[in-house]
C-alpha cells in the first residue's frame, strides 16, 4: 500500500497535520522540523495525491525537467536526484529530451510550461541568444538552468566550473610532458565554450602557443567524436593527446584509433570530462574530470521548489551554485590512476 501522511506522522511521533503542513511548505513549520519530515517522506517513497493537491493549492505539482540526451548517464544521474528532491517536497517531474536541438527544446518549453509549475533545463541554446527564455521570465516563468547558463538572464542557475575543469585535464597533459594537445570541441553552448576557454588558459599560462589546428569541433555525442578524430587522422598532423568536450565524445574518438591500429595512451592520450558511469570499465579506462552530479540536481530542485511556493523570483534572480570539478585519473592518459 502506499504510504501516508499517517503514516509518515507515525514513524515521527508527529501529528498528521504537522506532517501535512510540512508538505505544502506552511510558514509555521520549523526549518529542523521540515527537514526531518521530508526525509522520512523521501525514505518511505511518500507520494501525494496529486489532483486532490491541485485543487486545493492552485498548482499542478509538477516539475518539468528539459535536458539534451538522456542516453548520457551524466544527465540521467542528475534527473535521479532531481526525483528525489522533488517527489520529497511533494512534486513530480516530467522529462523531456531534445536532443541538443534548439529548436526542439523551446517547442518542448512551451509546452511543458501549460502543464508544469516550473522547469529545470540543460539548454541547447546558444549562450548569446537569451531572447525566447527572456520573454519567458517576463512572463513569470520559473526557470532554473542546470549544467549550461546563458547570457544576461536573470534566473537560478546551478553548474560546475567549466574553465576550471578544462583547465584541469590540460595541465595534467602538459605535466605529463605533452606540447601538442588536441581538443575535440563540443556545440555552440556554454559548456563547450568554457572547456575550451580553460584549455586556452592553460596552455598560454604555461609557455605554449595555442594553436586553432589543433581543435576540432565533434559535438556531444559518441559518433561525433569517432567522425572528428576519424577525419583528423586521415588529415595527419595529429596531437599527442586529445582533450574531448565530454566523455561520449572521448569514447567515440577512441574508437576512431583503435580503428586505426593506434594505441591509448602510447600513441595518443585522450581525457574526456564527465565522469560517466562505465568509463572506468572500459578497455582503457577513461582520465575525465568529476563533479557531483547528485548534488547539481538537488540544488536546481531546491531553487525551483522555492520560486514556485515562496515566490523569491527576485531575491533568487542572480543565485549562482557552482559545483566544484576534480581530475580522475585513469589508464587513458598515460598517468598511473588515482
Amino acid at each position: 500500500m502506499p504510504t501516508t501522511l499517517a503514516d509518515i506522522a507515525a514513524e515521527l511521533g508527529v501529528s498528521k497535520m504537522t506532517v501535512s503542513r510540512t508538505i505544502n511548505n506552511h510558514p509555521a513549520i520549523h526549518p529542523n522540523t521540515r527537514e526531518r519530515v521530508l526525509t522520512v517522506a523521501r525514505h518511505m517513497n511518500y507520494r501525494p495525491n496529486q489532483h486532490a493537491r491541485a485543487l486545493s493549492t492552485n498548482r499542478a505539482h509538477l516539475l518539468g525537467l528539459v535536458v539534451p540526451d538522456l542516453m548520457h548517464s551524466y544527465y540521467a544521474e542528475i534527473a535521479k536526484a532531481i526525483e528525489a528532491e522533488a517527489r520529497a517536497a511533494g512534486y513530480e517531474v516530467l522529462i523531456c529530451n531534445t536532443e541538443e536541438d534548439a529548436a526542439s527544446e523551446l517547442r518542448e518549453v512551451e509546452a511543458l510550461l501549460h502543464r508544469t509549475d516550473g522547469l529545470i533545463i540543460a539548454s541547447a541554446v546558444a549562450p548569446n541568444q537569451p531572447g525566447a527564455y527572456r520573454r519567458l521570465l517576463r512572463e513569470g516563468s520559473k526557470l532554473v538552468l542546470i549544467d549550461r547558463s546563458i547570457e544576461g538572464l536573470k534566473c537560478p542557475q546551478v553548474t560546475t566550473d567549466n574553465v576550471a575543469a578544462g583547465a584541469l585535464v590540460t595541465e595534467h597533459f602538459i605535466k605529463l610532458g605533452h606540447r601538442r594537445i588536441g581538443h575535440l570541441r563540443g556545440t555552440n553552448v556554454s559548456v563547450a565554450h568554457d572547456r575550451w576557454e580553460g584549455y586556452r588558459q592553460a596552455l598560454t599560462q604555461h609557455g605554449l602557443a595555442y594553436d586553432e589546428t589543433l581543435v576540432r569541433a565533434c559535438g556531444f555525442f559518441e559518433s561525433g567524436g569517432y567522425s572528428a578524430m576519424r577525419d583528423w587522422l586521415k588529415d595527419g598532423n595529429h596531437p599527442t593527446a586529445i582533450f574531448a568536450a565530454n566523455d561520449p565524445a572521448a569514447i567515440g574518438a577512441m574508437r576512431a584509433l583503435a580503428e586505426a591500429k593506434l594505441n591509448v595512451p602510447r600513441d595518443i592520450a585522450v581525457a574526456g570530462m564527465g565522469a560517466i558511469h562505465y568509463g572506468d570499465l572500459l578497455s582503457v579506462p577513461l582520465t575525465t574530470v568529476d563533479w557531483d552530479k547528485t548534488e547539481l540536481g538537488r540544488q536546481a530542485a531546491k531553487l525551483l521548489i522555492g520560486l514556485i511556493e515562496t515566490k523569491e523570483q527576485k531575491r533568487d534572480a542572480d543565485r549562482r551554485v557552482i559545483v566544484p570539478p576534480q581530475l580522475v585519473i585513469r589508464q587513458s592518459c598515460g598517468a598511473k590512476a588515482t
